[in-house]
């Protein structure tokens, strides 16, 4: 998975600006079915997550140092059409909201290029929470000026 200079206006995004990066269905993530398994979009939306929070100026590194996380509290994918080897797609993201306290919610575009098609369409709710406890903690001062929105509505 690459970050992407190819044109992004062009495509038909759901959202202006997305962060996104590029990839390219590969032979290991083909099912029995012939296409690209359900658990390896999860895996893209997810390295495109982390992708932008790591450009937005925060890394995992980052929350270790600090000791509080973001983490992963409800996934809701919606798979529109069926990727194939060599499929070359554009994974979009962008941050849908922030109360600046626990949550915050990242939306997610998949669009195949040979065909500028959305193949599915994601979204994860996320909450701040400290490393060693597992527990629920308020957003430090980082996170709140890193996590603001992206979609203006």
């Amino acid at each position: 998975m690459e970050n992407t200079g190819e044109n992004l206006a062009q495509l038909n995004w759901d959202y202006p600006n997305p962060h996104s990066v590029k990839v390219q269905v590969h032979g290991d993530d083909i099912d029995q079915l012939g296409h690209a398994n359900n658990r390896v979009y999860l895996n893209w939306i997810m390295t495109a997550a982390y992708a932008h929070s790591e450009r937005l100026g925060l890394s995992v590194n980052d929350y270790l140092n600090i000791g509080v996380a973001m983490v992963a509290k409800r996934h809701e994918l919606n798979y529109v059409a069926a990727t194939f080897v060599n499929d070359e797609l554009i994974v979009g993201t962008w941050i849908a909201t922030n109360d600046n306290r626990f949550n915050s919610q990242r939306k997610y575009q998949i669009i195949r290029l040979t065909d500028d098609k959305t193949i599915l369409r994601a979204e994860t709710d996320w909450v701040s929470m400290n490393i060693k406890n597992g527990k629920p903690q308020r957003m430090p001062e980082e996170f709140i000026r890193c996590y603001q929105p992206t979609i203006l509505m």
